[in-house]
């Protein structure tokens, strides 16, 4: 979809007709590989990672290209009114582009604990801890996942 979408707008030059719906539709796609993501692990996660990046970086390629179109006609002698419409859409255009860059990686993870854990310090600097056996906590993922791997706490729910 996007990859025929962005051959044809390399092509021409003028703006290309898009469905009214492109945008929320293409986020969508990217809010749904998000969540698909989070739930997969191993090849599969790698796999859906994979098509997420590709998917950004058309998604970018095509909005600096209609982008650069819109403001090759900046200096078109625009009269006020219009001057507003063009920054507004500048201002969506954003928008957009910055919630298809928010990260795909959830921030924190939530783990049940194995055994008790004194205090330890993230790579954020902060102190968590101490800690019970069974306590459920949300760490930062980097945290969580450390903790997993090492035997003292499995994934929490």
């Amino acid at each position: 979809m996007i990859e025929d979408i962005l051959k044809k707008e390399k092509e021409e030059v003028k703006l290309q007709k898009l469905s009214p719906n492109f945008y929320s539709d293409l986020l969508g796609y990217i809010e749904n590989l998000k969540s698909k993501i989070e739930t997969k692990e191993g090849f599969e996660k790698k796999v859906l990672q994979r098509e997420l990046r590709v998917i950004k970086t058309k998604f970018s390629e095509l909005l600096a290209l209609r982008v650069g179109k819109i403001v090759s006609l900046k200096d078109q002698n625009f009269m006020p009114e219009e001057e507003k419409v063009f920054k507004e859409i500048s201002e969506l255009i954003k928008k957009y582009k910055k919630t298809l860059f928010a990260e795909t990686v959830p921030r924190t993870l939530k783990v049940r604990l194995k055994e008790d854990l004194p205090e330890i310090v993230g790579p954020d600097l902060k102190i968590y801890g101490p800690f019970k056996k069974g306590e459920d906590v949300e760490l930062p993922t980097d945290v969580g996942i450390l903790l997993i791997k090492n035997g003292l706490g499995i994934k929490g729910e």
